[in-house]
């Protein structure tokens, strides 16, 4: 009996460690989705935090339903084969693959956010602007743009003795 407990306390440690990585990620998705949606302009809702915990209770579980697991494997492991099972296995790997998606989640939400927001704006636009006004706000631009730069529109008189010198020098 004494080496079936014997690993226990080793795998424990191990699964403990597993469930602290997995908060760590956790909650850097959230800062980082936190501190998005603040630069955005976006409210704080409850809903998004309910969100947040009912994610945070599924992947706990899945890492606690894998220490289970793992638990099990021990003892089979220690009835059976000669030796004793330490490294949960199943944990570790449910761990690795959390994190990996919580990493994922903090890349790739911000920019599918992002390009949602733009997207948004763009089809506003369009909504907004037709190709004949877009095109008449060109034209009018291009003429301010023209008439300030050209000063022959301020003053008459010193356009032409203005151009009367152009004419002289060629």
């Amino acid at each position: 009996m004494r080496e079936i407990l014997q690993g226990l306390g080793v795998m424990t440690m191990l699964v403990v460690m597993v469930m602290v990585a997995v908060i760590i990620a956790m909650a850097v998705d959230c800062v980082s989705g936190w501190r998005k949606a603040k630069l955005r302009g976006d409210e704080h809702t409850s809903y998004a935090f309910s969100r947040s915990l009912t994610k945070f209770l599924i992947y706990e579980g899945m890492v606690i339903i894998g220490g289970c697991m793992d638990f099990m494997l021990h003892f089979v492991w220690s009835q059976f084969m000669d030796g004793v099972y330490y490294v949960p296995c199943l944990t570790v790997a449910i761990g690795i693959i959390l994190c990996v998606v919580e990493i994922w989640s903090v890349k790739e939400k911000a920019d599918a956010k992002q390009r949602k927001q733009i997207d948004n704006a763009a089809a506003a636009l369009a909504k907004i602007l037709d190709k004949e006004t877009v095109l008449a706000f060109l034209n009018a631009q291009m003429k301010n743009a023209q008439v300030t730069s050209d000063p022959a529109v301020y003053d008459g008189e010193k356009t032409m003795r203005h151009n009367e010198m152009v004419s002289d020098d060629f």
